[in-house]
């Protein structure tokens, strides 16, 4: 049997919804805190994650594995965004 081999993308793809799903998680528990403090560590959680997603996003844009479709000109044709 062939071992399947995964590529620099693959591996980015996972990484990125993996940060996409903690950042997620760590949202619906700072709506869900009580105490202000287990609130606070939460949200800097989830600012860790957001700026994961960053890093990983750029990363992922530079290399073309994650193209993201232009806002056209209102005076352009094709779908808005």
């Amino acid at each position: 049997m062939q071992q399947q081999q995964f590529t620099d993308k693959d591996i980015a793809g996972d990484v990125l919804t993996g940060v996409k799903h903690m950042a997620q998680g760590y949202m619906y528990a700072v709506l869900e805190s009580q105490d202000q403090n287990l609130r606070q560590t939460f949200m800097d959680f989830q600012n860790q994650c957001l700026t994961g997603q960053d890093q990983m996003f750029r990363l992922m844009n530079k290399n073309g594995w994650y193209k993201v479709p232009m806002i056209l000109d209102e005076n352009q044709s094709g779908p808005q965004i």
